[in-house]
């Protein structure tokens, strides 16, 4: 469920912290193609986007010890429901900001230092030749940030927050013991099955059933909030089933 990589982030294969004196021609290719996540069943989640992502995908859980929520995308290991095979996103559908965030990364060069704009040098869409290849430029002339690369900058730094927000979040829900490892079963129309592990959701009994100061300093910081939309999410595996369900039938035609 989590796809999992041993040592870097979802997505990232080689991360490289951008600087003037070294990247100045850099740019960003134009177009958006989500083909990098098209073998995503699972994708990490920010508080953040709760209130919209619970209307797309169920949200849950990992089961490791961050427990940091992720959206479900796909019901098999390695396939994306919502990418089809030109690399377009269905329409309509909500895309987590971690795929928007793509190929962009925010990279401290030390310890408690501010993020520095990082970018996949095995992105399609990374230029070595802004000019040439008619790609945004990261850098002017004189070796400052362009409009292109403040705005990558804000929106991981902008995530980078969330994330740490989702981190409290999920280490709140484990300190009360509110997660219960849970799974999912696809029955087919052809009698084939598939059945989803690997992801915790939040014990709704347990939850209901929180002394009253417990309720009282998690809705203080929001989070009570945060669980009903998270447990509003799971109404979702019937449309992601479903649609598990026509990409099975497609396939078979």
């Amino acid at each position: 469920m989590t796809n999992p990589t041993p040592s870097l982030p979802l997505f990232y294969r080689r991360p490289l912290l951008l600087r003037s004196q070294d990247h100045g021609r850099y740019g960003l290719r134009p177009g958006e193609n989500f083909g990098f996540a098209a073998g995503a069943a699972a994708i990490p989640a920010v508080v953040g986007e709760f209130a919209i992502a619970s209307s797309h995908y169920p949200i849950v859980f990992a089961s490791d010890d961050g427990a940091m929520p992720m959206v479900v995308t796909g019901i098999e290991t390695g396939r994306n429901l919502y990418v089809d095979g030109n690399g377009q996103w269905s329409a309509g559908q909500y895309i987590p900001g971690y795929v928007r965030r793509y190929p962009f990364i925010g990279i401290s060069a030390e310890a408690n230092a501010p993020n520095m704009l990082g970018i996949d040098l095995d992105s399609d869409r990374l230029s070595t030749d802004a000019a040439k290849d008619g790609a945004e430029p990261f850098f002017d002339r004189e070796g400052a940030p362009t409009e292109r690369a403040k705005a990558a900058i804000t929106f991981c730094d902008a995530y980078a927050f969330e994330h740490e927000r989702s981190r409290a979040f999920a280490q709140a829900l484990l300190q009360h013991n509110l997660l219960a490892e849970k799974s999912a079963e696809v029955k087919y129309p052809d009698s084939g099955k598939a059945v989803v592990t690997g992801f915790r959701v939040v014990d709704e009994a347990v939850f209901r059933a929180l002394p009253a100061d417990v309720l009282v300093e998690l809705h203080g910081k929001g989070w009570t909030d945060l669980i009903v939309l998270h447990l509003a999410s799971q109404r979702c595996w019937v449309s992601l089933m479903e649609k598990s369900a026509q990409a099975r039938a497609a396939a078979a035609a």
